[in-house]
């Protein structure tokens, strides 16, 4: 902050997610919440009290949340730039178009990346084949985990 004070500063959201427990934790520093995406059929937007960007100085505690991903849940991660995507007449893309977007393409049984493809496509199309922010998603899938191997058993010495 010695150099440019508060005027400069960056949003996003850390996480980690714990491939063995199904836990993902994250901090959110002003940038929009992650979605999980159930059943392919609704999302539940994951909680966490905004600590403000980084870099801002406005002193907010910064608060680690935790949840439980169940097997085949999606976690969505994206970026304002997604939503805040505008038309000629200026109107967003939207959360509620890029969350429907996701499930019903999702849904049909297309593959994480090609979901993706589709949804940068729709973006740039809706905002007229550029984009003034930047554009990121990350949608990934909790996999199904398989029943943990049987110890082997050790004999006995006697």
């Amino acid at each position: 902050m010695a150099h440019f004070g508060t005027s400069r500063y960056v949003t996003g959201v850390l996480a980690d997610l714990d491939l063995d427990t199904g836990h993902p934790t994250w901090i959110n520093r002003g940038h929009p919440l992650p979605l999980v995406v159930r059943d392919n059929r609704w999302t539940v937007e994951l909680v966490c009290p905004p600590a403000g960007p980084m870099g801002a100085g406005l002193g907010l505690p910064v608060v680690v949340s935790r949840e439980q991903l169940e097997p085949d849940d999606r976690l969505l991660l994206y970026t304002d730039g997604i939503v805040d995507a505008r038309d000629a007449e200026g109107r967003r893309f939207g959360r509620e178009r890029f969350v429907d977007f996701v499930v019903r393409h999702h849904s049909g049984r297309q593959p994480l990346h090609e979901t993706l493809r589709r949804l940068m496509h729709a973006v740039l199309d809706h905002h007229c084949g550029r984009l003034d922010d930047d554009a990121s998603v990350l949608l990934t899938r909790m996999a199904r985990r398989p029943p943990a191997p049987a110890r082997p058993l050790t004999p006995e010495i006697a």
